[in-house]
């Protein structure tokens, strides 16, 4: 008890002394006028913007919930994708028309879409489709990677898909009138939607397009005439005599062009051209995607030359494939990003077989895990590698 009180007597003294060398110090310094204190520059306080190390892209904020494990995002060598809604930046391409970069395009999404249970990553920004704010960002982001239109998912007259397709159509023309850039996008006729998976409702909804927008100026021409794709044609029962009748009551002097998803080159002697959605993923998996793209060419080059004809070969190229969370759907796969190489591969092989036109697997097919559309994981890797191909193709 006595060392505890003595102990405490010699800390307080000890404390005096420091306090009264303190104040003495403190006489002897001169203090700042108020006037003169320090200023921080604007460019160096604390809350200054941090530096953007991405090239000067601009995107919107990521969000919050848990992410995959991002990747990373190689160095890009192209100019930089301008930011969305900044079309002053975007430059206009000088023959857009004579090599179109067509990307499929998904206008379906509401804002209770996302969530990590039913799709492998999030957009950067989450969105509803209609939204005039999303198709505006989408556009941009589009064209500045040097897309030349979207082949947009409709599912019939009426439905969301063709109420936003009417919309894109308009904001292409706004995109058009202050960024001097054409985007033309077409429609991906969804051969086994409700209202389109007979051929009676095909031909209506066939005979509804035609009518309300094939002459639109930003509705995809390719030679003076309006294209369709379409998904599966010969899918669930349908056979190519249905679709000759269907094209006599709905185009009958082919003032249309149809392009026809598959692999089977008979579609031919009612379409006018082949595409693959699926970007001849085989040929990814197993090393060999020009010979894939090459032997399509080939193809559809000895058709031509057979019959006299000028039928269309449009390449695909696809980033990566996922769909192994897609509720309830069975036999899913994937096809590996690996940083970017499976979308250069699948590039390469695209314009080396000499094509028509090359379409992007896809914009946004989130569910299927195919989109190059900035996201949470790989931010706006896609879309630099897309205008780095994209202007190559363009010449």
């Amino acid at each position: 008890m006595h060392l505890q009180k003595r102990s405490s007597v010699l800390r307080i003294s000890s404390l005096c002394l420091i306090l009264l060398l303190f104040l003495s110090a403190c006489d002897q310094v001169q203090t700042a006028p108020p006037k003169q204190a320090a200023k921080i520059p604007p460019t160096a306080t604390a809350t200054a913007t941090a530096p953007n190390t991405n090239n000067n892209l601009h995107f919107p904020q990521k969000p919050t919930q848990a992410v995959p494990t991002p990747t990373p995002v190689p160095q890009p060598t192209s100019t930089p994708v301008p930011a969305g809604n900044n079309p002053q930046n975007i430059q206009p391409l000088a023959n857009d028309h004579g090599h179109p970069v067509l990307a499929f395009y998904y206008p379906w999404y509401i804002q209770q879409s996302w969530t990590l249970q039913q799709m492998s990553d999030l957009p950067s920004v989450q969105y509803n489709s209609g939204d005039d704010v999303t198709i505006d960002r989408q556009l941009n982001f589009a064209a500045g990677a040097g897309i030349t239109g979207f082949i947009s998912s409709w599912w019939g007259a009426g439905d969301k898909t063709d109420v936003n397709f009417g919309k894109l159509l308009v904001h292409a023309a706004t995109l058009e009138q202050q960024a001097n850039y054409h985007f033309a996008s077409s429609l991906y006729m969804e051969c086994d939607a409700p209202n389109l998976n007979t051929p009676a409702k095909m031909a209506s909804g066939l005979t509804y397009v035609r009518d309300h927008y094939s002459n639109d100026a930003h509705f995809f021409h390719w030679q003076g005439k309006p294209v369709l794709f379409f998904w599966s044609p010969l899918g669930n029962g349908r056979t190519l005599a249905q679709w000759a009748s269907i094209r006599q009551q709905v185009d009958p002097n082919h003032q249309m062009i149809w392009s026809a998803e598959g692999v089977d080159t008979n579609l031919l002697s009612v379409f006018d051209g082949l595409h693959l959605f699926s970007a001849g993923y085989w040929g990814l998996k197993n090393n060999t995607m020009p010979q894939v793209d090459q032997g399509f060419r080939d193809k559809i080059t000895a058709y031509n030359q057979a019959n006299n004809t000028q039928k269309i070969w449009a390449a695909g190229v696809m980033p990566g494939y996922d769909d192994t969370r897609v509720p309830g759907r069975k036999g899913t796969f994937t096809v590996p990003r690996n940083n970017g190489t499976t979308y250069t591969t699948s590039w390469n092989a695209a314009i080396a077989s000499n094509p028509e036109w090359i379409t992007i697997t896809s914009f946004n097919e989130w569910f299927e895990g195919a989109m190059i559309e900035p996201s949470v994981t790989y931010g706006n890797q896609y879309l630099t590698l897309t205008q780095q191909f994209a202007h190559r193709w363009h010449g």
